[in-house]
């Protein structure tokens, strides 16, 4: 069948994290998952969403039941518009930003331009490597983000088409990029004529406030494109989010979104609309910040007392769902089988980077899981860590 199959699809390779998933076989009848990067099902707004739901399907609009326009249902993007303070030109709904990605990636990048991301990041950046042969630079991390000195320096020696970051609450590594390096990345845009794609889905999980984003830093909306999401605050099953760009890019992303799906599901933008635009909406962040933070708390601790037996490092993210540990070891993909026999599963360091060789990184969720299921997690960790280390010496 393989002659069947398109240049394209040569190109395409699987996912990384489901490559390791579908490797591991837990031994016990209750694994828990700190590898599933979702929101805590109690965190999910179930209420409300039905509620607003019922409404819609109450009043009835003929549009719940068409199609709308591939920038958006009209309502929904009259919501965003006012949220984000910036022009209904500006704005075009997607299904998340698995979605945004790819729709910009299709429109900015050739096969063999180059690009940049960090060094460690969301897998779907490498998807974009692989799709179209890009010349790819990893750049460094540091605890305020991305380490522009690194990113400048390889801007005087190679052309970069476009920067790929996550700047709040990094996946996976937890960084929020500073005020000052974001200053510094629209700078080098300008100067160095790149484009940067902001993937910004854990905006609203940061726990003390948020800077502003790159898009809102960038003067005339000419070298970054910024993608948000709803699925780690609504619901991951409604994949629906927008992108803000400037008019002359967003007029060619709704061409490539018109082949791609013809359109966001009117109904999903419907509710998402009448929900942020509802009174509960600041509350129901707040209630989600204020149970993330003692998730990560509580993984902070467990940390703490790792370090202190195993030597394990790790630094605290300000947001997000995800705290990002060295546990100075190298193989931990090994350890990873082991592990998830024992009943404990997490994503090794290796499954967010093109870099190959022995990582000594892991990336636990810490919203996930329950909080029974949390304290019995962290025991296995440890138990299985200490087998593992002992055997592997």
């Amino acid at each position: 069948m393989k002659q069947m199959f398109s240049a394209l699809s040569g190109k395409i390779k699987e996912n990384a994290i489901d490559v390791y998933m579908d490797s591991i076989e837990p031994a016990v009848r209750d694994p828990v998952f700190f590898s599933v990067g979702m929101p805590n099902g109690g965190m999910i707004p179930k209420k409300e969403l039905q509620r607003i739901m019922n409404e819609i399907f109450e009043a009835d609009p003929a549009r719940l039941y068409e199609y709308c326009s591939a920038k958006g249902f009209g309502p929904y993007v009259d919501v965003i518009s006012k949220t984000e303070n910036i022009p209904e030109s500006y704005i075009m709904a997607t299904n998340g930003n698995t979605q945004g990605v790819d729709l910009v990636c299709r429109m900015l990048l050739d096969e063999g331009d180059g690009f940049a991301m960090e060094m460690y990041t969301y897998s779907i950046a490498f998807s974009a490597v692989h799709q179209y042969r890009l010349k790819a630079v990893g750049i460094p991390l540091e605890q305020d983000g991305l380490d522009v000195d690194f990113l400048e320096k390889t801007l005087q020696t190679r052309r970069l088409k476009a920067l790929y970051i996550i700047p709040n609450a990094q996946n996976p590594t937890g960084v929020t990029t500073s005020l000052e390096k974001r200053k510094k990345l629209i700078e080098l845009a300008y100067q160095y004529d790149f484009i940067i794609i902001e993937d910004d889905p854990y905006r609203d999980l940061l726990f003390h406030g948020r800077p502003p984003s790159l898009f809102e830093l960038d003067p005339l909306k000419e070298r970054t494109i910024y993608l948000y999401s709803f699925s780690k605050v609504m619901a991951p099953a409604m994949r629906t989010g927008f992108i803000l760009a400037h008019p002359a890019f967003l007029k060619k992303l709704e061409q490539f979104k018109q082949v791609t799906d013809a359109c966001t599901s009117p109904m999903n933008q419907m509710l998402a609309g009448k929900l942020i635009s509802s009174e509960n909406w600041t509350q129901i962040l707040a209630k989600q910040k204020h149970f993330y933070e003692k998730r990560k708390d509580w993984t902070k601790r467990f940390l703490q007392h790792m370090h202190e037996t195993e030597q394990w490092e790790g630094a605290e993210p300000a947001g997000g769902l995800f705290y990002w540990i060295d546990v100075k070891k190298g193989g931990v993909t090994e350890w990873m089988k082991k592990a998830a026999q024992d009943g404990a599963v997490f994503v090794p360091g290796d499954a967010f980077t093109l870099e190959r060789g022995r990582n000594t990184k892991i990336r636990l969720c810490f919203a996930y899981c329950s909080d029974e299921e949390m304290k019995k997690g962290f025991s296995r960790l440890e138990e299985s860590f200490k087998k593992w280390k002992k055997t592997s010496t």
